[in-house]
């Protein structure tokens, strides 16, 4: 395999280098008060990316986004290789804020609403810490529908500002919601959304949970700002349908590398070594510009391609430098680690399981199985469910159709077991996952 060269910018270096002596230290704010030092959390979606277009992930040879500043932040922390989500935006989005998996909140495809009368972590973190931690999330939600626009605030979100909808229609020209009320936009989207954040975060007082929800780099592959990105060849717009999207969508993840670059840059001191960085990619690649080994088994498929996608750790208390974990972890088991962060002390929630235990030590209990599906879709021939173990995988789709793959010798599902009599191993993992399928 090839791997990616790690070149870390003297600048980003300092940004992420949080060394013990400084970590110590007790944060003092311009008064000489004592701070709060509760860790912050600053938690990244990007929108559509698997680990085609970015990420050290084994066995992938394909052409990565420019990312020095995320590569900067997994040498600092850790690389989670088996972490699953949902196969589209949304019902990942319902699983980090609710720990649940779809057919408990109903949220299965792209656009359904979640329930208002569930319990979202930004809430759940409120009501467990007596209002301890200010929480924002800015960039798109799409778990409402784009009628209610106070939605996520009626949830329990302090501050929202970005756009409620699955995308915007132009980068350069789009409508934000804030708090209810709407308005044209004409910067660039990505660039919009950091400078919100820096914003937000320069007037917070104690400790904040930072949802940053990037549109990128969804469709429509436009180019990112030149002073963004590398390739100065691309044109004003992919508009030509017959042109390589492939270079606009990366060119979208590395502008955004570059924007979180300048927003980890604008904190304080106090606030960097006080924080939690978690970044995560909520599916896979959009099929236009999926790239080997998921051509055709991407985005809304719930192959590996579909659900397998980048979750990268790295801030305070995360002692484990340039680690590749290979721990099963799930979407719903972000909102545990959320809550294990905020020091409410529960390790697990419904469907998840606190991941903050491995900031720390590579030997710590790790869950046994993932579990996603797909619903909503009619008619869909991809919509089913599918659970993994340690070796196995098996895929039951609405149709009937069924898969089993012998993950740990086959990681991009080239032989369906389910084809030719099952051997004595692969039988019993079958019978293993359906009892699991079975107990949720």
């Amino acid at each position: 395999m090839t791997q990616k060269l790690l070149i870390i910018p003297l600048s980003v270096l300092l940004i992420f280098v949080l060394g013990a002596a400084s970590c110590k230290q007790t944060p003092i704010d311009q008064e000489g008060d004592v701070l709060d030092d509760s860790p912050n959390i600053v938690f990244i979606i990007a929108d559509d990316m698997g680990w085609d277009a970015f990420g050290n992930a084994p066995g992938i040879n394909s052409v990565k986004a420019n990312t020095p500043v995320l590569d900067s932040m997994a040498g600092s922390g850790i690389t989670f290789t088996n972490f699953w989500t949902s196969p589209e935006c949304s019902p990942t989005r319902a699983s980090l804020l609710t720990g649940k998996y779809g057919f408990r909140t109903g949220v299965g495809s792209a656009g359904q609403v979640l329930s208002e009368d569930e319990m979202i972590i930004q809430k759940y973190i409120s009501d467990k810490t007596d209002n301890k931690y200010s929480n924002a999330v800015i960039g798109k939600w799409h778990v409402s529908g784009g009628v209610n626009l106070t939605a996520p605030e009626s949830l329990g979100v302090q501050y929202f500002s970005g756009i409620m909808i699955g995308m915007v229609n132009d980068y350069y020209n789009w409508t934000q919601t804030t708090n209810g009320a709407q308005q044209n936009i004409t910067t660039y989207a990505t660039t919009h959304f950091v400078n919100q954040s820096i914003n937000w975060m320069e007037q917070q007082t104690k400790p904040f949970f930072l949802w940053l929800a990037f549109n990128a780099p969804h469709t429509p592959f436009h180019r990112p700002p030149l002073d963004l990105i590398t390739d100065q060849s691309l044109s004003n717009n992919q508009s030509d349908v017959n042109a390589n999207p492939l270079p606009y969508y990366l060119a979208s993840i590395e502008s955004m590398d570059k924007e979180i670059g300048r927003m980890i840059a604008s904190m304080s001191e106090v606030q960097r070594e006080n924080t939690v960085f978690m970044i995560i990619g909520d599916n896979g690649t959009p099929t236009q510009v999926a790239q080997a080994p998921y051509i055709g088994r991407a985005k809304s498929t719930l192959y590996q391609g579909g659900i397998n996608c980048p979750l990268i750790v790295c801030g305070k208390n995360v002692t484990r430098k340039n680690a590749i974990e290979n721990a099963l972890v799930q979407a719903p088991d972000m909102f545990s680690t959320f809550a294990d962060i905020a020091g409410i002390g529960d390790t697990s929630y419904f469907d998840g399981i606190s991941v903050k235990p491995l900031f720390t030590n590579a030997s710590a209990a790790k869950r046994t199985y993932n579990y996603s599906e797909f619903f909503g879709n009619s008619p869909s021939r991809n919509d089913g469910y599918t659970l993994r173990n340690n070796q196995y995988k098996y895929i039951k789709l609405q149709n009937g159709t069924e898969y089993l793959y012998k993950l740990s010798t086959d990681p991009f599902e080239t032989i369906n077991l389910m084809l030719e009599p099952l051997d004595t191993e692969a039988q019993q993992n079958l019978e293993a996952l359906s009892n699991i399928k079975s107990s949720l």
